[in-house]
């Protein structure tokens, strides 16, 4: 919800209008939110003329002395200034990294994540599923369950019964 709302403030073509307060959701001003200086950066690598614009006048570092309501009004400015829109910026979906995914990426570095995605998919829907997890060292030893029995009788016994074991010897 924050990033729609940001976007729709982004691309409004006002360049006065408020930043947007929250109704119900998150603060896209607060230090928590997930709009971060970053975020803002990368959604603009796609276009050439705004992210060569950025990296020549700001590095990252720079940009991250602004606040963030200092930083959002520059970049609705630039955005205005450089007509980018809504359907010029990159997407990245966010995936869930697990540890199938994990263990391939130390094996296997030079494969994009994507294919890595993929191959994840393919080993998982595969038959030898269990071995390819064994070989990998990803497959979690099954607990036994311990089943307990109902009562065990316990037998009473005396000293003496026990003393039958063993031999006794005096010593003087």
């Amino acid at each position: 919800m924050p990033y729609r709302t940001f976007n729709n403030w982004l691309f409004d073509g006002d360049r006065i209008s408020p930043i947007p307060k929250p109704k119900n959701g998150i603060d896209i001003l607060k230090y928590n939110s997930p709009i971060t200086h970053t975020h803002v950066i990368s959604l603009f690598l796609n276009n050439g003329a705004l992210n060569h614009y950025l990296n020549t006048y700001f590095n990252n570092m720079n940009l991250r002395y602004l606040t963030r309501e200092e930083l959002f009004k520059f970049i609705k400015k630039c955005v205005m200034d450089f007509k980018i829109r809504k359907r010029d910026l990159v997407f990245y979906p966010r995936k869930r990294r697990f540890q199938l995914y994990e263990k391939l990426r130390e094996k296997i570095q030079t494969v994009k994540n994507d294919d890595l995605f993929l191959l994840c998919d393919i080993i998982d829907k595969s038959k030898e599923k269990e071995a390819i997890y064994s070989t990998l060292g990803l497959e979690k030893p099954k607990k036994q369950k311990i089943k307990k029995s109902k009562k065990i009788k316990k037998e009473k016994f005396s000293l003496e019964d026990l003393m039958e074991h063993f031999s006794t010897i005096e010593i003087k």
